[in-house]
Formats: structure tokens, sequence, C-alpha cells
């Protein structure tokens, strides 16, 4: 069956769990977010569908192979609140209370630089954000997350905007692909682990 992007809905949120747990393997991953622990799966449900419900720049997507999910993604959009624009996203000054049974030290290094490094590049200029984009390993490979890049790229085109996203030594071909280009690196040494800060800047009359 082909394919189907949809909106992401609360009763979603446990195969999104699911999906990012098989879907990223590395190091880091599997270090901040022990796979053993149950307390991990609780933790990443309840964070998402806390964002899905009080965070107003979360956009969840999914694909659908027939009936199941295959694939999401959390775009974050600006968002006017008032005389502010919202951004979304982690706030450097303010990390999340991590789960039991995570690697506290290594979550706070990590995703800490990771908003540092965004709030440094990007400042306060409205943007689209790719926060997390994540496929069963089956289903790799076959335009899942195709679709949902194209979604906020899409977005991002017609309203004018940069799009921003952190990207591991083997994604990095695939967001070139779609035109983000690499701004800035960072490496955790003792893990042997780069990440890439990313910046698309958007297309006129793109088709994504």
């Amino acid at each position: 069956m082909p394919l189907r992007l949809l909106p992401g809905t609360l009763a979603d949120v446990p195969a999104f769990t699911l999906i990012y747990l098989s879907a990223f393997q590395d190091v880091i991953a599997r270090d901040c977010f022990p796979r053993s622990s149950p307390h991990i799966k609780e933790w990443w449900t309840s964070s998402n569908i806390d964002d899905m419900k009080n965070q107003a720049s979360a956009r969840f997507l999914k694909v659908v192979d027939g009936d199941e999910i295959v694939a999401y993604a959390k775009w974050n959009v600006p968002v006017k609140q008032g005389t502010e624009t919202v951004l979304g996203g982690d706030n450097p000054d303010d990390m999340p209370t991590w789960p039991q049974d995570a690697d506290v030290e290594l979550c706070n290094e990590f995703f800490g630089h990771l908003a540092r490094e965004r709030k440094r590049i990007m400042g306060n200029r409205p943007h689209y954000y790719l926060e997390i984009v994540a496929t069963s390993p089956q289903h790799q490979g076959k335009g899942a997350a195709g679709k949902m890049l194209r979604w906020g790229l899409d977005q991002a085109d017609r309203d004018g905007l940069e799009a921003y996203v952190e990207a591991s030594p083997l994604a990095v071909p695939v967001y070139e692909h779609y035109g983000w280009k690499v701004v800035a690196d960072f490496t955790l040494k003792d893990r042997n682990h780069t990440e890439s800060f990313m910046i698309r800047n958007p297309r006129q009359n793109s088709k994504g």
C-alpha cells in the first residue's frame, strides 16, 4: 500500500516511543537512554504527550503503511504569542528532568550543547526546527522520512524561513539532498560521536 502522511495524535504516542527506541541505536542514544529500563519508555511516552498537549510550536507527523505507523517526526514551527515568537525545542538554560536510569550527566552534556548551539547559530530568528525524525528499521529507505521532511520544508519555503536540524554523520548526506548545509560540528571525543548543525535557506516556488 502507498505510504500516507498524517498528523500525529495522542493515541499514536506509544508507537512513536517504540519507533524512536528502535531507530536510534548510536552510542549516544543507547548510553543516554538504556533500552533495558522500563522507565525510559515511560518517560519518552509521557514527554511526547506533554509536548503534544502543551507545546504550541510542536507539530507531530506520522507516516502509515496501511494501519501501521512506520515513522514519525516532530517539527517545531515559529508561533506568535503576544509580542514574542515561540520557537520550541529545549531551553539551554532549563533542560528536562531526565528519566530514572538515564545517564543524566551525558544527557545534559549532549542535549545541552545541542540547545546552546541552536541558540548561538539561530539566535531569535524565526525558523523551522526538525527536532526528531525516526523510521522503524524495517521501513527505512522506503520514502517515509522524505514525506515528513518535505512537509516542513514546504511550510518553511512558504513562509520564507530557514530550516534547522542536527544530524549524525550518517544523516548529513540525506539532509544535504534536501538542501541543508553544515554550518558547525560538535564532537564528544570520549564516545567518538560527531553531531553536525545544518541550515537550509528557503526556496522560492519550491516543491520540496
